[in-house]
């Protein structure tokens, strides 16, 4: 295992960068860009086009079309490596093999398998890892999830999230080599399980096809060993996209849209003891700001600089990708006419 470096020139924190995709454009390079503790030491692509277009936009001076090149030239301390969950795997395992810190976005793997075996190449390594569920760091999320825990411990955490996407020949998430569920609708999945709190006790679940050849719709019953019950409402086949969460103590409620207003209601009192929309919570108009990314990835900076790990970590990231598979393994089967087929029940601790 390699010794941990304190940093640059100036104690600065020394990340390379390897990905030129439109995630990493809007959202996480200008986030680490406004750290002045941050140095963007190199950047690798395989598309030299994005290559130079994003190293010139942030500054970056060496460019690289091998990610193993740019880690021996650049000797970062951190590594953000963002590409299609079905690239990832081979590249992250490198980086940590390597004794780098790693944040990649999520999923952080194609399957659980894969995420626990980053997960123990990250604990051989002793590495600082973070995963980009950001919904953890959403401003009006944050406060409002803040406010009602004041009135108690939470007994009930409804997550929804959904899309509007006309069913297509081939699938639209990578022609396939992923689902809907552990691609995209884990967003949900993970603020569900982050905010409820604890370990998973049971599942009771609904996945089905709607007029498409492949799963669209996914719904959840989940019980938590902190008793608070989550119920998970994702659907691709909607009038628009929407993702919500709902946070319940006793007396006390939040509803909170990751795109518009938060209120908490308490007591049966006339007016919300809180009330802001979600540029209103994180102080700014820019979407990496009020999305939650910048907190995010200060959060992953401070935990390198630290060495103490964010909650948000490819371990922790594990059991989100296990509640996934409990979703599956515990479905009702429907046809596409609504028709039930079968049911299975299990219960597991994650």
């Amino acid at each position: 295992m390699k010794t941990k470096r304190k940093g640059g020139s100036r104690g600065k924190i020394r990340v390379a960068l390897i990905g030129a995709g439109s995630m990493a454009n809007n959202v996480h390079y200008p986030s680490l860009a406004e750290f002045d503790d941050v140095e963007l030491v190199g950047l690798c692509d395989l598309v030299p086009e994005k290559l130079e277009n994003t190293a010139q936009r942030f500054g970056i001076r060496r460019t690289f079309n091998d990610f193993r090149a740019m880690l021996e030239a650049t000797k970062p301390d951190a590594v953000y490596a963002l590409m299609p969950p079905h690239h990832l795997f081979d590249v992250a395992m490198a980086v940590l093999q390597a004794g780098h810190d790693l944040f990649v976005e999520k999923p952080p793997a194609l399957t659980s398998f894969q995420t626990e075996c980053l997960a123990k190449a990250a604990a051989d390594a002793g590495a600082v890892t973070g995963v980009g569920f950001q919904r953890r760091y959403h401003p009006l999320f944050v406060q409002c999830w803040n406010e009602t825990r004041k009135h108690g411990p939470l007994h009930q955490v409804v997550a929804t999230f959904y899309k509007n996407q006309e069913p297509a020949r081939v699938h639209q998430y990578y022609r396939g080599a992923i689902d809907i569920l552990t691609s995209d609708a884990i967003h949900a999945v993970d603020a569900m399980r982050y905010f409820a709190g604890g370990d998973v006790v049971s599942v009771a679940s609904d996945v089905r096809k709607i007029d498409s050849w492949y799963n669209t719709c996914f719904n959840a019953l989940v019980t938590f060993s902190t008793g608070a019950t989550g119920v998970l409402l994702t659907n691709w086949r909607t009038g628009s996209r929407r993702l919500t969460l709902e946070l319940h103590a006793p007396g006390a409620s939040a509803f909170a849209n990751a795109d518009g207003l938060g209120e908490v209601w308490a007591d049966n009192a006339k007016e919300p003891t809180l009330r802001l929309t979600h540029t209103e919570a994180a102080g700014s108009e820019s979407g990496h700001v009020h999305q939650g990314f910048r907190a995010q990835a200060r959060a992953f900076i401070d935990a390198v600089k630290t060495r103490r790990q964010p909650h948000n970590t490819i371990a922790d990231a594990y059991k989100t990708m296990r509640l996934v598979d409990l979703i599956y393994q515990n479905a009702i089967n429907v046809s596409q006419n609504g028709a039930h087929l079968k049911r299975t029940r299990q219960a597991a601790h994650v």
